[in-house]
């Protein structure tokens, strides 16, 4: 018998933990299975991708997540699977198939074919199938409410600090770092390249970051480059992520997985006029970073 809360999770924000929290306390109390139903893409990237942002998080990253928070299984679903079901089928599937006996959502959740079936739906049906509802109200901090999109609109605008506060957490690029030509190391400055494990995922705003991490067991904090590389790819269409990892120009990062958080954002990214501007406007990055780690 399961204790369930039901949705994308995109981030897995402070909305989001909070409801996975009262799932969890509900299981603890009745002795049910901690559960989440996720779907692994939200309804707007599945039918206007061409409007959608991007992903903060991966499933397999909200998984574990979500575990770290209590509970204890996720299922995760196709959304194309499950968009066309009849809402009635919806709320058999989760009672019959998963012996659901607590539903925890948000107030604004929707289910089912044309997203007819809501919390009411629920709510009416619940004492005839021998389930309990336990609809969440809108959090809200800073005076905004808390949302995947809230989130999404504060990165490609470039406030990743602002992201932090909705998410609970340091918004994260990460990836595996591979080995590309060098043009770093050859300006005095080695950069580690990522390849992110999701094309869905977003891509913040195009600029220069100020990022941390810890490898083998050392902080370390670094500028991150997100864009196109206007200067040294005129012609490049592919977004790159390429870390420097202040006074540290001696590390073998290729083949690991490097999660970096996102501090701030320090500046646009910019076609420079030569390579020697370029490496001259990273200097200068370099100390607007070390200037602001002393206070940090």
């Amino acid at each position: 018998m399961r204790s369930i809360t039901i949705g994308v999770f995109d981030g897995v924000h402070l909305g989001h933990s909070y409801i996975a929290k009262k799932t969890v306390e509900c299981a603890k109390l009745h002795h049910l299975t901690p559960t989440a139903l996720i779907f692994a893409i939200p309804y707007k990237a599945m039918i206007a991708p061409q409007r959608f942002d991007g992903l903060i998080t991966t499933a397999d990253k909200r998984v574990k997540l979500l575990k770290a928070l209590g509970i204890e299984e996720v299922i995760v679903k196709k959304l194309e699977d499950m968009v066309d079901l009849d809402p009635y089928d919806f709320i058999k599937m989760l009672v019959e198939d998963l012996n659901v006996k607590s539903i925890h959502v948000g107030h604004d959740f929707r289910f089912g074919k044309d997203a007819l079936g809501d919390t009411k739906m629920l709510e009416m049906v619940s004492e005839k199938m021998k389930f309990s509802v336990n609809v969440i109200p809108k959090i809200v901090k800073d005076g905004n409410r808390v949302s995947s999109s809230l989130i999404r609109y504060e990165l490609k605008r470039g406030r990743p600090e602002k992201a932090s506060v909705y998410l609970g957490r340091h918004f994260c690029i990460e990836g595996e770092v591979f080995r590309e030509r060098g043009l770093g190391s050859k300006l005095g400055f080695p950069t580690a390249n990522l390849k992110r494990p999701d094309p869905l995922l977003i891509v913040p705003r195009y600029g220069v970051y100020l990022v941390r991490t810890e490898i083998e067991g050392e902080n370390m904090y670094g500028l991150l480059n997100v864009g196109k590389r206007p200067t040294t790819d005129e012609k490049k269409r592919d977004i790159t992520y390429e870390v420097h990892f202040i006074d540290k120009n001696d590390l073998n990062l290729a083949g690991k997985y490097l999660h970096l958080e996102l501090l701030l954002f320090l500046r646009e990214e910019k076609k420079f006029p030569s390579l020697s501007a370029l490496k001259n406007a990273i200097f200068e990055d370099v100390k607007t970073a070390k200037a602001i780690i002393k206070d940090v």
